[in-house]
């Protein structure tokens, strides 16, 4: 698709923007080009009401809405037009987001309800309030070890729980962790994988999805048969981050940025913070092997390692309902 392009409205084909009817289906092109809160709110029928928006993103506009019904507010994400041009793009979201709506972990903002047309797109999750992992990060530096240490299981449980249902996220990063009630939650699960061309790391339109201090090598490099270990590559560097208070990578250029995350080792961390047990530095670690077969190749397995160091973090293990577990002595 060209800049001057658009997706044929009854089978996404790409089609001059002047067409009149699509040289595929032969379908007469009518676009529709209402506003997207109108487009929104005629899609979501008359049990709800679009009352503003929340935000705006690289790929979507967040917007809140009132579930009459249920008597309960959502987040509702819209995605970004020109995202979804082609009709292969449509079903890869259907595909992925119904996948992503059968998670059910506490540690994993749920996916309600979506749907999607030749050029609109869009699914609701449940509105929580607080804020990003990103936000707190920024506010805060470095966060307490045995903090740092429960988030990053939190965080490892959720991932683990999707892996083994065969989905992974692809874009873990503080942003895209919420802090609400207590706890983490992990938001947009399906969305990396529906946007992604082929299985790389880029839209079709050539937009890199991630952030490049998030992204783990094989992706960096544009690698196009991504699995769940970039997940755990993800993780490592976010629990970097946390007990360090700035990324493991970081430069002037996102190219600067991407190279070391293909080529360089990250920065000692027992260096830039003594007081993180030896047994979790390791966890971390293996997490950021730039060989994805030398990595951790689950995550219940790096989330057994940690657990093993939570008394050296003065914690204790809980399981997913939040009951503790008995000790076990280290290994």
């Amino acid at each position: 698709m060209t800049g001057g392009d658009v997706a044929c409205t009854q089978c996404g084909t790409s089609i001059p923007a002047d067409a009149k009817f699509c040289h595929r289906c032969g379908a007469p092109q009518v676009a529709d080009t209402r506003p997207e809160v109108e487009r929104l709110r005629d899609a979501l029928g008359d049990d709800f009401s679009v009352m503003g928006e929340l935000g705006r993103g690289g790929f979507a506009v967040v917007y809140l809405v009132e579930d009459r019904k249920n008597r309960r507010h959502l987040a509702v994400k819209v995605l970004r037009r020109e995202l979804l041009f082609s009709q292969v793009l449509v079903e890869r979201f259907r595909r992925e987001i119904r996948l992503a709506s059968r998670l059910d972990h506490p540690n994993i903002l749920p996916v309600l309800f979506a749907s999607e047309a030749a050029d609109f797109a869009y699914y609701a999750m449940p509105r929580v309030k607080g804020k990003t992992l990103k936000e707190i990060l920024k506010a805060q530096g470095r966060m307490p070890v045995p903090e740092a240490v429960t988030l990053l299981r939190d965080l490892a449980s959720a991932l683990a729980h999707a892996h083994e249902r065969g989905v992974a996220h692809r874009d873990i990063k503080p942003s895209n962790v919420m802090m609400a009630g207590g706890k983490p939650l992990i938001l947009d699960f399906g969305l990396a994988r529906a946007l992604a061309a082929e299985g790389s790391t880029l839209t079709v339109s050539g937009e890199i999805i991630g952030s490049p201090q998030y992204l783990s090598p094989e992706q960096a490099v544009g690698e196009r048969h991504l699995d769940h270990r970039c997940d755990i590559y993800n993780w490592g560097l976010v629990g970097f981050e946390m007990f360090a208070g700035k990324p493991a990578f970081d430069g002037a250029s996102v190219q600067e940025v991407l190279y070391k995350q293909m080529a360089e080792d990250p920065p000692n961390l027992r260096t830039e913070r003594s007081d993180v047990p030896e047994g979790v530095v390791k966890v971390l670690e293996r997490a950021l092997v730039k060989d994805r077969e030398q990595r951790w190749q689950h995550m219940a397995e790096a989330l057994a390692a940690l657990d093993a160091q939570l008394p050296a973090a003065h914690l204790r293990r809980v399981d997913r309902t939040g009951r503790v577990r008995p000790e076990k002595p280290l290994p």
